[in-house]
């Protein structure tokens, strides 16, 4: 049964709702973003885990502080399940350590920047997500940037991207007032 009332919540009450739900259990999320079907040129973002899914709502992924809208949606969290050969979004601490002996290889040659390539992938996949600490260097992602529309799996998710569209458009009008 879908949900009538959706809580919509954006910029750092969404980000502190979504950390707080990703520190009570670090493992098996998943961030997929894609272009729009509109053509309002927005973006959009499903973000879940094995209990629940949120849609969400991008104005731009191009700098550095978009404005996100979103909302927790009624779907089975097991449609944006990970794939079992994908590596699931999360903070990874990093050892400085082995990074930094990585990075002082920056000038190398074509194989040489293969390997560094390797010892990357390998410092991030070999280390499961927990929940950042101070004091620590991370790596968060991955970013699943996908070409198909991820609001099209039922009419309901379709509703809220359009509800969402237009909360957006609605809060790019109050910031800029030249905004169509």
């Amino acid at each position: 049964m879908h949900q009538k009332y959706m809580e919509v919540l954006e910029g750092n009450s969404l980000a502190k709702s979504l950390f707080e739900r990703y520190s009570a259990n670090a493992r098996n999320w998943r961030f997929e973003i894609s272009v729009s079907e509109r053509s309002d040129s927005f973006f959009d973002a499903i973000v879940s885990n094995p209990n629940e899914v949120w849609q969400l709502k991008i104005d731009s992924i191009y700098k550095p502080n978009p404005l996100i809208i979103g909302t927790k949606i009624d779907v089975d969290p097991i449609k944006f399940s990970n794939d079992k050969n994908a590596f699931s979004f999360g903070y990874r601490k990093l050892d400085p350590i082995r990074l930094r002996k990585a990075l002082d290889n920056r000038e190398v040659s074509d194989s040489e920047n293969k390997a560094l390539d390797s010892l990357l992938a390998s410092l991030i996949t070999s280390v499961e997500p927990e929940v950042p600490r101070p004091n620590n260097s991370y790596a968060y992602g991955p970013f699943i940037f996908g070409q198909s529309s991820l609001t099209s799996v039922d009419k309901h998710q379709k509703n809220i991207s359009e509800k969402l569209a237009n909360r957006l458009r609605e809060k790019l009008r109050s910031l800029y007032s030249g905004y169509g």
